[in-house]
């Protein structure tokens, strides 16, 4: 996928209904499961918690928080990239500029933010899309940036 295609569908994508943002605060996850009508289910690990909201159009977003309740990592998979400026809150601004920065290429190929500190990395095709997004300084203690999928 070209740069120019998935900035079109992350600009477009801010018209859909958006999720807790990246270093939010846990409250944005409840907030979120009764903004979709959709299922949440949490699992508890020692140094996090994931909260996983099910869409009924088979859209899936994973909101990992640390203990002191802030979003430091999220996960989407579905029939359509969901809203990244909402997704990514403060850092959205950081996500668009660095893409922006890289050379153009055309052709297929996902889109990907390997700052310091922060990670995106998006792709799929339509109605297959996936991604995730984590911030590095906010990672509890012990874990790895491949818990967050």
């Amino acid at each position: 996928m070209n740069r120019a295609f998935f900035l079109l569908c992350t600009v477009a994508a801010g018209a859909l209904p958006g999720w807790a943002a990246l270093g939010g605060p846990v409250e944005s996850v409840a907030a979120d499961q009764v903004k979709f009508q959709a299922k949440r289910r949490m699992v508890a690990m020692p140094q996090y918690t994931v909260h996983e909201i099910s869409r009924d159009d088979g859209g899936v977003i994973r909101e990992y928080v640390t203990p002191a309740g802030k979003v430091f990592g999220v996960s989407w998979s579905g029939p359509a990239i969901p809203d990244l400026s909402q997704l990514l809150g403060s850092y959205s601004g950081e996500f668009r500029n660095t893409l922006l920065a890289q050379p153009k290429s055309f052709g297929r190929r996902p889109a990907g933010v390997h700052n310091s500190d922060l990670v995106v990395e998006t792709g799929g095709h339509m109605r297959a899309f996936q991604g995730r997004a984590y911030v590095n300084s906010m990672l509890p203690a012990g874990v790895s940036p491949e818990t967050i999928k």
